[in-house]
């Protein structure tokens, strides 16, 4: 039953946007503010050299700058995510995963950009296709998006009210699987993004279409789902508590029935979200912004589009341990 799209869940060694997974995304989606400096921020010369070295995206990265982000920036980074309460459809025991990722996302000339890509170990309670005395399955998802901005395109601010700027965001989800079904998740987003205009830090939504198709090696059939509309929002705000910078960083995404799955059954909508709450540990040892770790949730209501009411395992609920490192 894992036909649905993972518009959201990931796999490592590789890098995206956004922002936010039927198999929606294991990996973390979001679409990074592409909005130009105003004018007098361009013209000041702290802000050009900022636009142009690593790491220098402070409303975007720490938020102890206020205002726009630069036309030019980039943030790569290696992380870690511990769980062991995550579940599949199909899959009555609780599944242990530790998930590396790999993302770069940053901002260009004419809009910005995001690529992740995760890699997945289960324990054998998910385990490959030969059963659990072949271990636990592993799985590579990979997400990118890429949002054309307006205000970029125009070189002129589009801007009016809450609104930052608008833009248009187009996006794919990959993704395979070494366990029975034999996930081969091939989707592509496309739709009208609005970049909500924040003190620090950033706030985006998407609203389109996501197609998919995928492969379940149950049945031995290819599946082509039909066209749903899909929805997804990315968000990163920094704070401090006391001495300690923290980021609260996440997405969301919520895809419509895609027709039938590979078993027939007609598909619900689905809704998954990741959140994860930060701490600058870098900062204390004079290297601000490089090192970060603390915790996250995840949670995902049915899992790939798969009912309730069909088969055990389409809702996760998971706490986890999360550590990375910024380049």
């Amino acid at each position: 039953m894992k036909d649905i799209s993972v518009a959201l869940r990931a796999s490592l060694v590789g890098a995206a946007i956004f922002c936010c997974l039927s198999k929606p995304g294991h990996a973390e989606v979001f679409t990074a503010p592409a909005a130009s400096p105003p004018p007098q921020t361009q013209q000041n010369p702290q802000t050009q050299s900022n636009a142009v070295a690593p790491l220098t995206a402070p409303s975007l990265k720490s938020g102890e700058e206020p205002g726009e982000p630069p036309v030019s920036w980039n943030d790569t980074y290696i992380g870690y995510r511990y769980g062991n309460d995550f579940h599949y459809p199909g899959v009555h025991d609780k599944v242990v995963q530790n998930i590396g990722y790999l993302t770069t996302t940053g901002g260009f000339k004419f809009g910005s950009y995001a690529f992740n890509v995760d890699y997945l170990v289960s324990n054998a309670a998910n385990p490959e296709a030969g059963g659990p005395s072949s271990g636990g399955a592993q799985e590579v998802y990979s997400v990118g998006r890429v949002e054309l901005s307006a205000g970029k395109i125009l070189g002129k601010p589009v801007a009016f009210g809450i609104i930052r700027d608008v833009g248009l965001t187009g996006g794919f989800e990959f993704g395979a699987k070494n366990d029975a079904y034999a996930e081969r998740a091939r989707m592509l987003v496309f739709g009208p993004t609005i970049e909500f205009a924040l003190p620090r830090g950033f706030l985006n939504l998407t609203a389109g279409f996501r197609t998919e198709s995928n492969h379940n090696g149950i049945t031995g059939v290819d599946v082509h789902f039909n066209t749903a509309w899909h929805i997804e929002s990315s968000w990163l705000i920094p704070f401090r508590a006391g001495p300690v910078p923290f980021i609260f960083r996440g997405f969301a995404s919520v895809t419509g029935p895609k027709g039938k799955d590979g078993f027939g059954v007609e598909t619900e909508t689905e809704f998954l979200t990741r959140v994860s709450l930060l701490a600058d540990l870098g900062s204390f040892a004079g290297h601000p912004r490089a090192v970060y770790a603390g915790v996250g949730y995840e949670y995902w209501h049915h899992m790939y589009g798969s009912p309730t009411s069909e088969t055990v395992g389409t809702i996760t609920s998971a706490p986890m341990l999360m550590a990375e490192i910024h380049f």
